[in-house]
């Protein structure tokens, strides 16, 4: 199916609270960011907010090493910032990592992995442990492949895998977005073949998954879907985060809602605003930043159905 319009089968976002307030709407925390020299990346988890914030969030937290805050925290200006402590190895302090899975536990939804470079394991580990509803992106998906990897005596034999600790979580309350190299990396982790369908993976690892492309397939252990989401304009650096972001922030707000019908409505929105931009822009040239400045025009104009939404 092409996505020109909301499809029929995906729920609709429900009207907003008129006396609602920040409070009422969720909030989200995005964990991500990292200085690997020579590597620096910023921009993932500043976009996953601007994502949830754009999809209508009340609240935003980035969590980013130190040295990354402030540059993050100026492209989303709106989020509050949460400073990662790090060690000499540039690995997370055992301090740092409590803070994180407490910030976790006490919001609506998390965002782990975008720019988060290679050492991302324990942050994973801990995030995994204590958040409520989590969507897992980006460089949180690769450490799963990483940690498969790893041999006696470097795993901690105290410490489960992450395939071990995803697979313990809840049913319903893990959203992983990998693209199609991310979900290589996973099956492979998880003993599948490299061709492994989003249904398959998910039944494997016990989560809703997101398998990204030019067609776009949502599973859980019971429903697949799948919809050409977009257009080819979404082929630009930074629109997974936005999705990852709006993901999080569409679930902090319906709590209740199933994560599957969550993953389906944010990729129509994600999808439906590429199509807007398109049609004036052309195929090339979007920036993450500007799908995300598309958002609310077009979470509005789908949220109620076209007629009262263009009154």
């Amino acid at each position: 199916m092409s996505l020109s319009r909301w499809p029929s089968e995906v729920p609709r976002i429900a009207a907003r609270d008129a006396a609602g307030h920040k409070g009422t709407f969720g909030r989200v925390l995005i964990v991500g960011g990292c200085m690997q020299a020579p590597l620096v990346m910023v921009g993932g988890p500043a976009l996953a907010a601007l994502g949830a914030l754009r999809s209508g969030c009340g609240l935003a937290e980035l969590a980013m090493p130190a040295s990354l805050l402030v540059a993050g925290l100026t492209i989303a200006p709106s989020a509050v910032g949460h400073a990662i402590e790090l060690d000499e190895r540039g690995l997370p302090t055992a301090r740092a990592l409590t803070a994180l899975a407490d910030r976790a536990a006490s919001t609506d939804a998390v965002v782990c992995g975008p720019g988060l470079g290679a050492k991302a394991g324990s942050i994973v580990r801990s995030i995994m442990a204590s958040a409520r509803r989590l969507v897992l992106d980006a460089d949180a998906l690769n450490a799963f492949a990483s940690d498969a990897s790893m041999q006696p005596p470097l795993v901690v034999a105290s410490e489960p895998d992450l395939c071990t600790g995803l697979r313990a979580r809840a049913p319903g309350t893990t959203v992983l977005t990998p693209h199609v190299g991310e979900a290589q990396r996973l099956a492979r982790a998880c003993g599948l073949s490299e061709s492994a369908s989003a249904a398959e993976l998910s039944r494997a690892l016990g989560a809703v998954v997101v398998l990204k492309s030019h067609e776009t397939s949502i599973a859980d252990a019971a429903h697949a879907w799948s919809v050409r989401a977009g257009t080819s304009a979404l082929a630009t650096a930074g629109s997974g985060d936005v999705l990852a972001g709006i993901i999080a922030g569409l679930w902090a707000q319906q709590p209740e809602c199933p994560a599957f019908d969550v993953a389906r409505q944010a990729v129509c929105l994600h999808g439906l605003a590429s199509v807007r931009w398109s049609a004036s822009q052309g195929s090339a040239g979007l920036l993450a930043a500007d799908l995300a400045a598309l958002l609310p025009a077009e979470l509005e104009r789908w949220r109620l159905g076209d007629a009262r939404a263009m009154r």
